[in-house]
């Protein structure tokens, strides 16, 4: 398996590896060595690849695309540099770890690099992705920020459209791989989605159909089966946020995850300023962006880390950047959602909690102040609909078994060879 980006991007394809190491399959997972501590003690072998993801998203290039709102011109200026300076490496590593493997497991951004050395080896793969990932008749791309609604041959237009000019952030980088260390022909110009869809290769997406159901115009091998969720049964709840949950009505989470606002000081202060103006309680989770008051505030506990699938159930709201990853977690708490996106899938997320009615707002983040905040905050808590669709919504997740589904299928790829 190899899976790439921020943590949030990391844990779901971690959780499928665990679930598959249950089986009694050999896992090797290729990510930055810093999330180790995602599969310690859980029967899978993690296989450091060069680079830090933390450090790139401070570099220079992820900080003009933070600082200008994410832009999508910075937003693909930003992953191409990542691709570039890494891109060599993280397949000369794939390529010796892949030789004794009977099936690779790209995730994400990965495949590319996945799919290469599977076809130079002859060996099968499964895409894996927390994201509708083909285009579709059904709904937008979900890489770009929603435009209202389309007819269906508008949607299936744009997703090409995106497709073809998020292949091109890694074409160079993917193409010389492929000549240079694995001898293939490079893929086209429009990428290799087109022939991927038409020859039907396995693609595993790892969400809800509850969220997003799957579109009748995918290929079969195209499977939607439900979220994966690395849980943390042995984590012990420190005595100040048990203490702290059990001082109170059940306050409202907020954090970003690694998302780097640019000025995470005035972030900090419109968020404790909406709290205030809301009369609730919140949870602040520090995150990559460092987001942490001054000073005491009695009714906001500033936390470092927890594990969601813990916390969540905890809280009455979930305030969060909209990855594909934390969108799971807090649907599956069964509590509404205030969304602040900055960029890729994350405002498809959003629209899609809006579309289900569990979503109290979607706040871009470089717009975002204390008065939208604090409103979109007090209609989770005080709109019964949405609350009770929320709930609804999280039981429909919790009675889903999206990792044995994908191991079920990896299985019939792996012994079809």
């Amino acid at each position: 398996m190899m899976a790439l980006g921020s943590r949030g991007d990391v844990q779901p394809f971690a959780a499928l590896g665990v679930a598959l190491a249950a089986r009694g399959h050999t896992v090797r997972l290729l990510t930055y060595g810093s999330f180790a501590d995602l599969v310690a003690g859980r029967g899978v072998t993690l296989v450091p690849v060069e680079g830090d993801i933390q450090a790139d998203l401070k570099g220079p290039e992820a900080t003009a695309m933070f600082a200008e709102g994410a832009k999508p011109r910075l937003v693909m200026a930003a992953m191409r540099a990542f691709a570039e300076r890494n891109g060599e490496s993280w397949a000369r590593c794939l390529l010796e770890e892949a030789r004794t493997a009977d099936l690779l497991i790209p995730a994400g951004a990965s495949v590319f690099i996945g799919a290469s050395v599977a076809e130079a080896l002859s060996i099968p793969y499964v895409h894996a992705y927390p994201q509708p990932t083909l285009p579709t008749r059904a709904f937008p791309s979900a890489m770009v920020p929603p435009q209202g609604k389309r007819p269906g041959l508008g949607n299936l237009l744009q997703s090409w459209t995106i497709s073809i000019v998020f292949w091109q952030i890694f074409r160079k980088s993917v193409n010389r791989v492929r000549r240079e260390l694995l001898g293939l022909k490079p893929y086209p110009v429009q990428g290799p989605y087109w022939r991927w869809q038409r020859d039907g290769f396995p693609m595993l997406m790892g969400y809800s159909p509850a969220l997003v159901p799957r579109p009748d115009d995918w290929h079969p091998a195209a499977q939607v089966v439900g979220a994966w969720f690395l849980d943390h049964p042995e984590w012990v709840m420190p005595d100040d946020l048990s203490a702290f949950l059990a001082a109170g009505p059940a306050p409202v989470y907020i954090g970003f995850g690694s998302m780097m606002p640019g000025d995470p000081a005035r972030t900090t202060r419109m968020i404790v300023e909406a709290v205030r103006r809301v009369g609730c309680r919140a949870v602040l989770a520090g995150g990559w962006g460092g987001l942490k008051p001054s000073g005491p505030t009695p009714d906001i506990f500033p936390l470092e880390a927890a594990p969601h699938d813990r916390l969540l159930p905890h809280m009455a709201a979930v305030v969060h950047h909209g990855g594909a990853g934390t969108t799971a977690a807090g649907v599956r708490a069964g509590v509404p959602a205030v969304i602040v996106p900055f960029l890729a899938d994350q405002f498809f997320w959003a629209w899609r909690l809006d579309e289900l009615g569990v979503c109290g707002g979607m706040l871009r983040h470089r717009d975002l102040d204390a008065d939208q905040l604090a409103a979109a905050i007090r209609r989770c808590l005080e709109d019964q609909g949405m609350r009770g669709r929320a709930a609804a919504l999280g039981a429909t997740v919790r009675a889903e078994d999206g990792l044995g589904a994908a191991v079920r299928v990896i299985e019939v790829v792996a012994t079809a060879r």
